[in-house]
């Protein structure tokens, strides 16, 4: 499946579901609170991921339980990631593909066993 694919599905899933809150309103410089909505939203989510790996490595649970519950806690992050975007107008696929360049240039690739 496509990107392009997965935030249409959100978009419609979003649509779908709206009752007082237009879950899928575009950002404008008039109405902020759907960037604000999905960052508060996607906070708490990487809260959730944050505290299920707290949990890991305090020995609260094994590692099989871990991964029953990494992969749900990391979809509720990258869903935020895709409503803050196409909320935004962001090409979230453009954005990626600019910022793996510029983290290439950032970080350039040292020689294995070399001191930079």
């Amino acid at each position: 499946m496509q990107l392009v694919e997965i935030i249409e599905m959100q978009r419609q899933f979003d649509q779908d579901h709206e009752s007082r809150f237009q879950w899928a309103a575009p950002l404008s410089a008039d109405d902020s609170q759907p960037l604000t909505h999905g960052v508060l939203a996607l906070a708490g989510e990487v809260g959730e991921l944050a505290n299920i790996v707290k949990k890991y490595e305090r020995g609260d649970f094994g590692y099989d339980e871990l991964m029953e519950l990494l992969p749900g806690e990391v979809a509720d992050v990258f869903i935020y990631l895709v409503k803050i975007a196409y909320q935004s107008g962001i090409d979230l696929e453009d954005a990626f593909r600019q910022k793996l360049l510029e983290n290439k240039a950032r970080f350039k690739h040292s020689e294995k066993g070399s001191v930079a």
